[in-house]
């Protein structure tokens, strides 16, 4: 660049100044200077500055020339940092999981779509049971196909925009480092029929209904084993739907893999451990048989139990002593033998049920059950204590029944036997047993309480011994001893684990005084 009005000199011309020229002279060559002793300096020549403007213009255009110089070294370094990425996937971008940092797009397509052809041909998810029996499901069972090439496409677009200049597309490079630009290819197809189709068969094969239990039998014959039971069952069902949402999502994935197909248990309604609840011994009652009793005493004992043995009231019925055991007959089994009348032992048809009766109430209250009908015998008996006993009788207008209802909420199952003692096999024992709804820690007991002493009457009653049982002749007599009587209270008392919780009274009983009964005959003695 030239200044204005600088014309450049001509060849051998000798450099002549111009006016206007902001250049200054060229220096001129100085004379040394002569010294001299006091006398005056010769005058010097002035320099002419060089003008502000000129020099400020200087710096401006050394400073123009700098700055064009480092703009076209950073145009020049940023092409050189993007050149590289124009022909490839930038970082960080990947397609079905394959990292394409770096890779041409014909690699990296080659890449994804070979994975897509090897997955969907040896994609597979195996169902298996736990018996080891497996049902394979495959590509192309569903008919499965993927196309990866949008997703390429998204990932070759990450820095790849052409709208954009090199300052920008060199700002998308550097976020892309930074950035995690994952793309899957898209399902193109895939028909879910089938799998429906074969859960829907796998669930079939693996359901099991559960099945209750239930009680088949009461044998009370068997006091170990008194019941009989069909168990329960456990069933079990397959979750088709957890199974399919898995299923899919492997589909989604091109996950191969297998999935054992656990089954949920299905539970029963009614089980044995349920059911033994309502089948506890609720009681076990025990009277002795005398020694002396004879064995068609005995025997009635028996056919009257073999009458209540077995028998199962549901919750709400009554039990009735007669109209269970029924008429005490000869037709019916019953043979003669003694038993209690009016305060009397008397031969009589049945002579001994009356030891059944008072086993079976003393089973059967302190089972909890609800008394309705009991009566005392009008004497002591040798099986029990007083207040503790049931009588009965058949005798065509002078019934008497002993009956109670069941209110426990479940049936009970009675049991009722004659066996032998187990401290001494020739000795006998009524036992009565009855089973039901267990009483949760409850449990009852009878006592009695004399409560009177009735002194017995000093003056003997006579009788004439018409039937000559024990006396024929007017000079005999026969005497049978007299007793006191008693007032008794009865109480149940009730227990909570063992605690006294209750006790309430049941029955007061009155056990009547007798005098001495003296028999005498009938017959003069001829002499």
């Amino acid at each position: 660049m030239y200044n204005q009005g600088y014309r450049p000199p001509q060849q051998g011309a000798p450099y002549q100044p111009q006016q206007n020229n902001w250049y200054a002279p060229p220096p001129q060559p100085q004379q040394p200077r002569k010294r001299t002793s006091g006398k005056k300096k010769p005058p010097q020549r002035k320099r002419r500055k060089s003008s502000f403007k000129a020099q400020l213009i200087k710096i401006l255009v050394v400073l123009v020339l700098f700055a064009g110089a480092a703009a076209g070294v950073y145009v020049w370094k940023t092409k050189s940092d993007v050149r590289p990425y124009m022909s490839v996937f930038l970082d960080n971008v990947s397609v079905d999981g394959i990292d394409l940092s770096g890779k041409t797009w014909a690699e990296g397509s080659q890449l994804v779509w070979n994975q897509i052809n090897q997955k969907q041909n040896g994609w597979y998810v195996r169902l298996r049971n736990a018996r080891g029996d497996y049902k394979d499901i495959t590509a192309q069972t569903l008919g499965i196909s993927f196309d990866p090439t949008a997703a390429l496409e998204a990932a070759w677009a990450v820095g790849h925009d052409a709208s954009k200049n090199i300052f920008e597309m060199k700002q998308d490079i550097e976020a892309a480092k930074a950035t995690e630009n994952a793309f899957s290819s898209a399902e193109q197809s895939a028909d879910t029929t089938p799998i429906d189709t074969i859960l829907s068969t796998l669930e079939r094969a693996a359901f099991r209904a559960p099945t209750d239990a239930y009680l088949v039998s009461f044998n009370p014959d068997d006091e170990e084993n008194p019941f009989t039971y069909q168990y329960e069952t456990y069933g079990q069902q397959l979750n088709t739907a957890a199974v399919r949402e898995r299923i899919l999502q492997m589909v989604q994935n091109l996950e191969s893999g297998e999935i054992l197909l656990e089954t949920e248990t299905l539970y029963p309604t009614v089980t044995v451990a349920e059911l033994s609840k309502n089948v506890q011994l609720l009681n076990r009652a025990v009277t002795p048989i005398s020694s002396s009793s004879s064995e068609d005493r005995t025997q009635n004992i028996r056919i009257a139990f073999s009458k209540i043995n077995g028998i199962v009231l549901q919750d709400g019925d009554k039990f009735s002593f007669n109209k269970v055991v029924g008429r005490r007959s000869l037709d019916n089994g019953f043979l003669p033998a003694v038993e209690y009348v009016y305060g009397a032992e008397s031969m009589g048809i049945g002579g001994g049920v009356c030891q059944a009766s008072t086993t079976v109430y003393l089973a059967a209250i302190q089972s909890g059950m609800t008394i309705t009908s009991r009566e005392p015998h009008s004497m002591a008996v040798s099986y029990t204590e007083l207040g503790m006993d049931a009588t009965v009788s058949d005798t065509r207008g002078r019934e008497i029944d002993f009956a109670f209802c069941n209110k426990s909420g479940a049936p009970i199952y009675i049991a009722a036997h004659v066996i032998k003692s187990p401290t001494n096999r020739r000795n006998l024992l009524c036992e009565v047993r009855i089973y039901g709804k267990s009483l949760e820690g409850v449990s009852y007991k009878l006592e009695a309480q004399t409560v009177q002493v009735i002194e017995k009457p000093v003056e003997p009653t006579m009788k004439e011994d018409k039937d000559h049982t024990f006396v024929k002749y007017v000079d005999e007599t026969h005497t049978i001893k007299g007793r006191e009587g008693y007032v008794v209270d009865a109480y149940l008392v009730t227990y909570q684990n063992g605690a006294v919780v209750a006790r309430d009274k049941v029955s007061t009983d009155t056990y009547p005084a007798k005098a001495d009964t003296v028999y005498y005959g009938t017959e003069v003695r001829i002499q």
